[in-house]
Formats: C-alpha cells, sequence, structure tokens
C-alpha cells in the first residue's frame, strides 16, 4: 500500500553539492501531476 507519511532531509544535498530547491512542495507536486496526465503511458 501507499505510505501515509513521507519526510525528507536536505541538507545533505545543500552540504554535498552546494544545491538547494528553487520551488516548493506545492509547485513540485502540482508540475508532477500535471506531467502524468499529459504523459498517462509514462516515457513511452
Amino acid at each position: 500500500g501507499d505510505i501515509a507519511t513521507c519526510y525528507a532531509d536536505p541538507s545533505l544535498a545543500r552540504k554535498e553539492l552546494d544545491w538547494t530547491a528553487s520551488r516548493g512542495i506545492e509547485t513540485m507536486t502540482a508540475d508532477a501531476w500535471r506531467w502524468q496526465k499529459g504523459n498517462p503511458d509514462g516515457y513511452v
């Protein structure tokens, strides 16, 4: 089944790669959903 909750700690990416996300979770999930709706079969 699906997991109830998921957490991530981006501190390692910031430390090792000097990288931080430029978008918030709402924007990222909306973009992922929009892509999935437009590509229901994934990468074909």
